[in-house]
């Protein structure tokens, strides 16, 4: 039986908007087990020119300048082939703040963060993005929004953290003798809008109850040397190299990544939260469990060769 790591993630994310209540959510999981991961946040307002505000709750810290807003790589059709699948464009009528995008016959203002009107608080754990619709208001356009944002997903890089082992010399020893394969098994769970997972500040939020999310899809991007539960998927495919090269964050590897996708999209009951849950495997060989076979082999070859030579040397005297 090989080492086993299992480690677990749970990560509780909301959305709400003061105006019209009606959304859908994107998380774009580029998820690097050998570095930092990062999470693309997108938000589509269905009814943006009576929207007040959009409130989004991360669970976990972050600081202004880790918010990186993303709607300038738009401007690339290559980048929006990748995210949307289509052929489309932004176009020059831009204001201030905003951009016109258009795909699949269809305009959508595209919202460019500022610090003029986006926000961060702290809360007791976690952290509310709010971004301020009555700044930005005589930029909008459309009857749609659209804003997405990229942060560091710190939740899954403290899963992926090289953990301590406190066992003892002898434990360590056994189990590097018992097997040289060292299974590793994560969890991740994505819950949008439920309240059992929130911080008590963000539950007395009426608004946040009352939000209509009418679709939430998640894509996971992930090196091949993993295995991902897939059989829930919406999609999955080999992620695009080319088109995704100059959009992934740095340093992720996209020629070695399998992106799959869920979805879940509702006509009806609305207000409910959403729940995702992944599970991802890895098995490779224990560098420490070869040092210590190659170990045991010259020293039983050594040991071997003194024994023969007293042997030897013992009948010699007779």
């Amino acid at each position: 039986m090989g080492n086993k790591k299992r480690k677990f993630a749970d990560d509780g994310w909301a959305l709400w908007i003061d105006g019209d209540d009606k959304s859908t959510v994107y998380l774009n999981e580029w998820i690097n087990p050998k570095g930092k991961s990062y999470v693309d946040v997108g938000v589509r307002i269905h009814g943006a020119k009576e929207t007040k505000a959009v409130n989004v709750f991360v669970p976990f810290e972050i600081e202004e300048k880790e918010v990186c807003d993303l709607s300038y790589m738009l401007e690339d059709v290559t980048v929006l082939r990748a995210l949307f699948n289509t052929a489309g464009e932004v176009n020059s009528k831009k204001t201030k703040y905003t951009s016109e995008l258009r795909y699949d016959d269809k305009e959508v203002s595209l919202i460019t963060l500022a610090d003029d009107f986006v926000s961060l608080k702290r809360v007791s754990y976690g952290t509310v993005i709010t971004i301020d619709f009555k700044v930005i208001n005589d930029c909008v356009t459309s009857s749609q929004a659209y804003m997405i944002f990229r942060i560091p997903h710190k939740t899954l890089d403290n899963v992926f953290a090289p953990t301590m082992d406190a066992k003892g010399i002898a434990d360590k020893i056994n189990l590097l003798i018992q097997s040289p394969i060292l299974s590793e098994k994560y969890g991740y769970s994505i819950r949008i809008n439920e309240a059992r997972l929130l911080p008590p500040e963000l539950n007395e939020i009426k608004a946040l109850h009352e939000q209509r999310i009418r679709k939430a899809l998640v894509t996971i991007s992930l090196s091949d040397e993993y295995e991902m539960n897939d059989s829930t998927c919406y999609r999955i495919r080999r992620l695009e190299a080319d088109l995704n090269r100059d959009y992934a964050p740095e340093g992720y590897d996209c020629a070695d990544a399998i992106t799959y996708q869920w979805v879940e999209e509702r006509d009806v009951n609305m207000k409910a939260h959403y729940n995702f849950y992944f599970t991802m495997g890895h098995n490779k060989i224990s560098k420490s469990s070869m040092f210590l076979y190659l170990c045991i082999v010259i020293l039983i070859g050594v040991t071997d060769a003194v024994i023969y030579d007293l042997i030897k040397l013992i009948l010699g005297l007779f």
